[in-house]
């Protein structure tokens, strides 16, 4: 089972593509499904869950994802193919790749020091992913390894491997892919503890160090990576907190929201305003260990508009990231592909507060009004606020404080696990139904 990304504009992408079809019917694959996701109309995920609460293991969107998601728990391997985007993968694949939790179940388990979904079903793919880049960027390319590890272990592949090939290095694409396809490595092997994973966190989310006085923003554009509806979502309520903190040390904000970058008429038109503001800060839910879909695709595009303006060395780019794991270290990777980002568009990396327990706080009251779970991440806030308002770095006191746990993370996942019970209870669902295998006979 294959999931590409090579549009005809991509001839190097189209060329590793065949090359890829070549090396697995080699190696025995000869059943083979290909989803050729440039040319696909898919909705994106819209973090409401229903897929777990309400339709359990079935998105609610009807379109082609469902064949894929079919075609995936039929496979024996899932290989990922797509051009490196800051680090990991692009809209176009990041559209299918964002709904394939429904093959997953919403119970909490902890696997390879962290908390992550269990599974749904007793079978799972293994997982491969290549990239292809101009150059190679070894950093980058690191990145992807690591994406693709946390991705293969929240999935519960059984086996991982990775690689981002470029055009100087055309002729060694075959055994770069039988490489990648013979990995016997397993998803979370490299993990021998939770401090190590902290301290990446830390050493991804730190500012860039300042080479001389900061010059104070004048504008900042605040982004919101989720998906959801309007005053519904923790991003939102923490965009609006660090709005209201900006503004009163003098910095003019301004709020988007991602969904603006569904059509591309509307998308070119914001990058636009917002690549010329001093300050962008994206407040987004981590998806998947990355970016969410539309939270990639307005990186995009500030991205191409930045390089085709000259604007690159102006401006700072920050991060605010919430997950609903209780552990704030799931967010070192997403922190990586931040700077890829930053590097990328022109931008210096202003640094970024990895949330953990996400699920804590609530959507529906401001954030100043809230107590208790919200304590850590107000004073968070505070101090990244003061940091970036004067042109500087986030403080390091900022991300312990918002990395800080808001509750111990076997509490955590036991009220998670009520509250998910809840939620189908309230929906008129079986507890047992948040179990189901609907892609299995008889769906049990």
């Amino acid at each position: 089972m294959v999931l590409c990304a090579a549009g005809p504009q991509l001839g190097s992408l189209q060329r590793l593509a065949a090359r890829l079809e070549e090396e697995l019917r080699k190696s025995g694959r000869e059943e083979i499904r290909w989803f050729e996701l440039s040319a696909m109309k898919l909705a994106y995920c819209q973090g409401e869950f229903d897929c777990w609460v309400k339709t359990p293991g079935q998105c609610r969107a009807r379109d082609a994802e469902g064949e894929i998601v079919a075609a995936i728990h039929e496979a024996e391997d899932l290989v990922l193919l797509d051009g490196v985007t800051f680090g990991g993968y692009s809209y176009a694949l990041k559209r299918a790749q964002d709904r394939l939790i429904c093959l997953l179940s919403p119970f909490f388990e902890k696997r390879a020091a962290l908390t992550h979904h269990a599974g749904r079903y007793g079978r799972t793919a293994n997982l491969f992913a290549l990239g292809w880049m101009p150059v190679v960027d070894p950093e980058v390319a690191k990145t992807w390894s690591e994406l693709a590890d946390a991705n293969a272990l929240n999935l519960l592949a059984p086996r991982v491997g990775a690689a981002v090939v470029d055009d100087r290095g055309e002729a060694e694409w075959p055994a770069a892919i039988r490489k990648v396809l013979s990995s016997t490595a397993k998803p979370g092997a490299s993990i021998t503890g939770r401090e190590p994973l902290r301290q990446e966190l830390f050493a991804a989310a730190a500012g860039a160090p300042m080479t001389g006085e900061g010059k104070p923003p004048k504008r900042a554009a605040l982004v919101i990576g989720s998906a959801k509806i309007k005053g519904t979502s923790v991003s939102e309520t923490m965009a609006r907190a660090l709005a209201a903190r900006l503004n009163q040390a003098g910095v003019s904000t301004e709020i988007h929201f991602a969904v603006e970058f569904l059509h591309e008429e509307k998308a070119l038109a914001t990058a636009r305003g917002i690549a010329e503001a001093d300050l962008l800060v994206l407040v987004t839910p981590l998806y998947v260990d990355s970016f969410p879909a539309l939270a990639t695709r307005m990186l995009e595009s500030v991205a191409r508009v930045r390089a085709g303006s000259g604007a690159s060395g102006s401006g700072r780019f920050a991060l605010v990231v919430n997950c609903g794991f209780p552990e704030a270290e799931h967010n070192r990777t997403v922190l990586r592909m931040a700077r890829h980002f930053a590097e990328s568009a022109g931008y210096e990396w202003a640094g970024g507060l990895p949330l953990g327990g996400g699920g804590a706080i609530n959507p529906g009251a401001p954030l100043d009004a809230q107590r208790g779970p919200a304590e850590h991440v107000k004073r968070a806030l505070d101090g990244a606020a003061a940091s970036w308002a004067r042109g500087a770095g986030v403080a390091t006191e900022a991300i312990e404080a918002m990395a800080k746990a808001p509750m111990p993370d076997a509490i955590y996942r036991l009220m998670g696990d009520l509250g998910w019970r809840y939620q189908a209870h309230k929906h008129g669902l079986a507890q047992s139904e948040l179990r189901a295998r609907p892609l299995e006979s008889g769906g049990e």
